[in-house]
């Protein structure tokens, strides 16, 4: 991920939550996340720390977008999957 997209996803965080996680932290979420997931990850958790009143320590709030967007990006795969499987057997009847 280009540092200018990790600045803006650092400014995002800020933004939404306050001080955001060390630079290391965004690191590990661009290796394992698309831009996308990273930013989902982020608003997501925005909107809890106000569902559950601003009290959501630094520690629950990073813990929680990582786990938002872990499960994005399984889904996006299994999305991906769906859709190539879905492909090849229309690939497959239109053949036939």
């Amino acid at each position: 991920m280009p540092n200018d997209s990790r600045i803006k996803l650092q400014e995002l965080w800020r933004s939404t939550l306050g001080n955001p996680p060390m630079v290391e932290q965004f690191g590990l979420w661009a290796a394992l996340h698309t831009e996308d997931v990273i930013k989902k990850g982020i608003l997501r958790t925005a909107r809890k720390n106000i569902e559950l009143g601003g009290t959501m320590s630094q520690e629950y709030r990073v813990r929680f977008a990582s786990r938002v967007m872990l499960v994005q990006s399984q889904r996006d795969a299994e999305h991906a999957l769906n859709r190539e499987k879905l492909q090849a057997e229309m690939s497959e009847g239109s053949v036939a």
